[in-house]
């Protein structure tokens, strides 16, 4: 371990829950969430602001950036990552924790959840209130409940997501009511009309939102030279970190990605004891991709790895990128086991958004024409490293059936081989187009075409 940190001066640089000393590339965006949280110095309080972008695009840093740096003493904020969560229950106990209370067992119901937030909120705001009404200074406080991967709380249909935020939403308005000012900023993939929520949800959120567009490939290159200049005892070629902003932005601008791959291509040189080149950004690459997908999936839910197991095995076989909801949703009735009940459409479709959220597919929309628009989804992980994760002894029999087809196309469609069986002169062409195409129909009755 010590020999993979040679290279390092300081490598918390490199580690992506640091802080930056600046905000680069998304100035405007802190501007907007400052201008709403500062508008309670005028009597409006924004109750709910939608912070959206894809993963990488600074979403968390800048929230989080524009909260420590705030010249207010007035304000308080709590920083929550609900990815940790898997029910709405488990989301109001990683608050409370947050909040320095103790967590409640799901017997005890929501409703004691959201009691003991309010209680706790309260009793942080109240500390210093009465301070401020000793030194007649009537101005009142603010707290900022952030809540990231807001996306977690909306797919526990279970434990009615709806419903929560509305009850947070109320808990908002009473403590208001006592003096006590709150805004609450949910950070998600999508904005916040994607979302199956409630009218009286929507109607109490508003429209306050802040939508964060992907990095530049510039912005992430700038990013990343902020990052060496303190993380390294040496000065990173160029090069190298032109190699890490085009390999993380070949999709989209993923700023922590960058970040992620040049700290690893440098534990890999240091390990080695050479200096970072690309070779060793290429070898990151490969170990992001496959610790990301082992992390994100090794606890997935069985329906959530046939999903993307489902559009891994269409994109292996045919070697296509883009697959639409109905071509996954094919492949996964598949890849089911004969008796396992299966999900509906719909609910695949959530769940390939959800892998989205996750980082391991992106999508697009595109028109089909007469037939409206339609959603595709493209890996950003290779194939092999999700079926290997999800269904590996499924996975290796997958492959050896294509290797097979490869192999035996490979040897039909070479006359050659058949120079021994078949005369050209006795119709061997014909019969040969009639091998071909019962291969043919064979293999895309099993690829599901």
């Amino acid at each position: 371990m010590h020999k993979e940190n040679l290279l390092f001066a300081n490598k918390a640089f490199l580690d992506n829950l640091t802080l930056p000393s600046q905000i680069i590339g998304t100035e405007k965006k802190a501007k907007e969430l400052v201008r709403f949280l500062l508008g309670y110095k005028h009597g409006l309080v924004v109750p709910f602001v939608s912070v959206y972008g894809r993963s990488g695009s600074g979403k968390s840093t800048v929230v989080k950036f524009v909260c420590e740096n705030l010249d207010d003493e007035d304000i308080y904020y709590a920083f929550v990552n609900l990815r940790k969560a898997r029910t709405v229950f488990g989301c109001a106990n990683l608050i409370l924790t947050e909040l320095g209370q103790p967590s409640l067992k799901s017997a005890q119901g929501i409703n004691i959840a959201v009691e003991q937030i309010s209680s706790a909120i309260e009793q942080r705001l109240s500390k210093n209130k009465k301070n401020n009404n000793d030194n007649n200074n009537n101005s009142a406080k603010l707290f900022v409940l952030v809540l990231d991967e807001f996306d977690v709380l909306l797919y526990d249909k279970r434990g009615k997501p709806s419903d929560f935020i509305y009850k947070l939403l109320v808990m908002e308005e009473k403590l208001g009511e006592k003096g006590y000012l709150m805004c609450i900023i949910a950070i998600s993939n999508n904005v916040m009309s994607d979302y199956e929520i409630d009218d009286r949800v929507r109607s109490r959120i508003g429209t306050s939102e802040v939508f964060f567009e992907p990095y530049s490939r510039q912005a992430v290159l700038t990013i990343l030279k902020d990052r060496a200049a303190n993380a390294f005892f040496q000065p990173v070629d160029y090069e190298i970190l032109q190699y890490c902003a085009d390999q993380s932005s070949k999709e989209h601008g993923d700023a922590r990605r960058a970040i992620d791959l040049l700290r690893v291509a440098a534990e890999i040189a240091g390990k080695r004891g050479e200096k970072i080149s690309k070779t060793h950004v290429d070898a990151a690459l490969a170990r992001l991709q496959r610790d990301r997908v082992s992390t994100t999936l090794s606890s997935a839910s069985f329906h959530l790895k046939l999903a993307a197991a489902a559009l891994a095995r269409i994109s292996y076989l045919t070697q296509e990128v883009w697959h639409s909801t109905s071509t996954v949703y094919n492949q996964y009735r598949l890849v089911l086991e004969e008796g396992t009940k299966s999900l509906t459409y719909r609910r695949i479709a959530e769940l390939l958004t959800e892998l989205e959220n996750m980082g391991l597919v992106i999508s697009h929309t595109s028109s089909n024409g007469r037939h409206g628009y339609g959603t595709q989804y493209k890996l950003v992980v290779p194939p092999e490293a999700i079926g290997k994760v999800c269904f590996p002894d499924w996975w290796s029999d997958l492959v050896q059936r294509k290797i097979q087809h490869d192999n035996s196309t490979s040897s039909i469609s070479n006359p050659k081989n058949y120079s021994t069986l078949f005369n050209k002169k006795s119709g061997a062409g014909s019969l040969l187009n009639s091998i071909n195409d019962d291969e043919d129909s064979s293999w895309n009755e099993f690829v599901g075409l």
